[in-house]
């Protein structure tokens, strides 16, 4: 055994294969429990976090923090089991996309218990090379924690916030634009038209909504279905959504012009001097696609 084991909760995961990854960078010894078999891992468990065994205790023996790389009802479910297996001064660190619930959670049961949540801002897929990580804690002035150094020498930014801020951020810049894609999904399922026909006539901006919804598919529903359950914030969200869609059906159906005109410009006075810079961002996604 060592004292610088961190147990990493559902590391068998994307999220947890890629925490194992950066704390072994920096020497820690990395004690993996999840559900499904795997191999070439420090030290491996293979346990139900939702049904753990009663003498898993030791599990945790040693450890200066535990990661619950989960999805958001099953890290806060694990607390109180962790809890009583880990001394005070063990760092909780969960990397929900969603992290205010975890927090009151974990505040509920323990208040002085040492948490720093993460977030990844990036498909562990991509390399994480100069992508940022939001840092959910407390005390956003305290001094760096050895995760945050991990973090920033495998290469990643990392951005400080409180959970509740983050989850606001989250609502607006995960939770609205998967929510606008899975609409687009819909819409485009019910079609009759023949995929094939779309495929080789589909301009650049069609293009890009099918690679973005493509991307979705592929990666687990319950990571998307966690984004918009778990988040409070994310119904309005998709309320105002909907009011954007309403409004643009009005406008159409009233053939109002002016009034069309107008909602573009309000948009574009909103986006102020990111307006020029996202439009050459497209300009560059559209090179590349073609």
């Amino acid at each position: 055994m060592t004292n610088d084991t961190v147990v990493v909760l559902g590391g068998g995961g994307l999220v947890g294969t890629l925490m194992c990854s950066v704390l072994k960078q920096q020497g820690l010894h990395t004690r993996v429990v999840d559900c499904r078999a795997g191999e070439h891992e420090d030290e491996r468990h293979q346990i139900d976090v939702s049904n753990p065994p009663r003498d898993s205790a030791q599990l945790f023996s040693n450890a200066i923090a535990v990661v619950f790389a989960l999805p958001e009802r099953v890290a806060v479910d694990a607390i109180p089991w962790v809890l009583q297996a880990v001394s005070m001064d063990v760092m909780f660190v969960p990397t929900c996309s969603v992290q205010g619930p975890f927090y009151a959670a974990l505040r509920a049961h323990s208040a002085q218990q040492p948490c720093i949540g993460i977030n990844p801002m990036f498909s562990p897929r991509l390399s994480p090379q100069g992508r940022t990580v939001a840092i959910c804690r407390d005390d956003q002035g305290a001094a760096e924690t050895f995760i945050e150094t991990a973090l920033i020498a495998a290469g990643m930014k990392i951005r400080r916030m409180s959970p509740a801020s983050h989850d606001e951020l989250m609502a607006l810049c995960q939770a609205l634009p998967h929510a606008a894609i899975i609409g687009f999904g819909m819409a485009l399922a019910k079609s009759t038209l023949d995929l094939a026909l779309i495929e080789e006539v589909m301009p650049p901006p069609m293009r890009t909504m099918l690679a973005l919804l493509s991307r979705l598919l592929v990666n687990p529903a319950e990571v998307y279905w966690d984004i918009q359950l778990q988040n409070h914030q994310a119904s309005q969200q998709r309320e105002a959504l909907l009011q954007g869609m309403e409004c643009l059906i009005r406008t159409v159906s009233d053939e109002d012009y002016p009034l069309f005109k107008e909602d573009l410009q309000t948009v574009a006075r909103a986006l102020g001097e990111r307006l020029d810079s996202g439009a050459l961002d497209c300009q560059q996604i559209f090179s590349q696609l073609n």
